[in-house]
């Protein structure tokens, strides 16, 4: 993922947004950090290769006995550094560590495959060499495109007048992963304050986890209807003196007032969630029309789209910060 922290921020910012999470970076070869890979503890991942374009690690996932490789992909936007991930990704090829290995390698790989990936396909020779680079290593990597859902184009320069929009993100997969995994697909989706659509891979079937009981967070204080409705419940009820049948009547008047905050976290909070999403499904649309159509007003639609989605999405992730730390 492309973060923009600097490297003296970056194990602090890692620890509170992934806690409890491993973490590691490619700073040693590009001071932007380009790439940052996180996993949970109960992954094991071994380090194999790095530069400033990507990294490669092993991965075993719990409950399985077959590793495989995954590389992590920020390509450069010059044709002739990209040469250098070209040969690096040719050097994983001939290792025999990864002979008969599954092995993805995924990202931003700042290139087309195909003149159809580019909604202005009249390419410079420039432009024409670099997609022959890119063709060249897939072939010598017999690498194939993963399944995928969502659009072709996943990058647009989100310009009014000018309008570009290219498949520059993709996942590939070697023979041995297509053996191995064979209904694993990948989905491109709305990628929200990104230029990118994100990206979303599967390699088995999705469990449904069980829903977690309520619990009161401190965005409820936000509500315009919180403060009332505290001093009406707690107006009705009996006056508290200091002794042990007072702290009972307290806790049994805390328990009753559960009831009243799971109703407005079903109207408020499930409000919110449901219009936090139908914002970003707008938002979604709206990308989709601009990356499809490349319509005049189709950038200037989906930046009002993407506002409304921001205010609410913040508010949301506000409440989900907190109730992860509940759990």
């Amino acid at each position: 993922m492309e973060t923009r922290v600097k490297e003296i921020k970056a194990g602090k910012i890692a620890s509170n947004v992934f806690q409890d999470w491993y973490f590691m970076s490619n700073y040693e070869y590009n001071r932007l950090g380009r790439i940052w890979v996180v996993w949970k503890s109960t992954v094991r991942v071994t380090p194999f290769f790095k530069s400033g374009q990507m990294i490669t690690i092993s991965i075993l996932l719990d409950g399985c006995e077959e590793e495989f490789f995954c590389s992590f992909i920020y390509a450069s936007n010059s044709v002739e550094e990209r040469k250098e991930l070209w040969g690096d990704l040719k050097n994983h090829q001939d290792s025999p560590l990864f002979r008969n290995k599954p092995w993805l390698i995924f990202g931003d790989f700042n290139e087309i495959l195909e003149v159809e990936e580019h909604s202005e396909p009249i390419l410079t020779m420039a432009a024409y060499n670099g997609m022959t680079d890119f063709q060249e290593v897939v072939r010598y990597n017999s690498l194939t495109d993963m399944t995928y859902h969502g659009l072709l184009l996943t990058w647009c320069n989100k310009r009014e007048e000018g309008l570009i929009c290219k498949k520059l993100d993709r996942v590939l997969m070697s023979d041995s992963w297509t053996n191995v995994y064979p209904q694993s697909y990948s989905v491109f989706e709305a990628g929200g304050c990104s230029d990118h659509l994100r990206c979303r891979i599967q390699i088995t079937a999705e469990v449904l986890k069980p829903r977690r009981p309520f619990k009161y967070t401190n965005v409820f204080t936000s509500f315009p209807g919180f403060l009332r409705l505290m001093e009406e419940f707690w107006g009705n009820r009996e006056e508290f003196f200091m002794s042990t049948s007072a702290m009972f009547r307290f806790s049994k008047k805390l328990k009753v007032l559960k009831p009243e905050l799971r109703r407005l976290s079903k109207e408020k909070l499930g409000d919110l969630v449901k219009r936090t999403n139908e914002a970003y499904d707008d938002l979604w649309e709206c990308q989709v029309k601009t990356l499809v159509s490349q319509a005049p007003d189709a950038m200037s639609q989906e930046a009002r789209a993407f506002l409304k989605w921001q205010r609410l999405s913040e508010l949301e992730e506000k409440f989900l910060r907190q109730k992860s730390k509940l759990h």
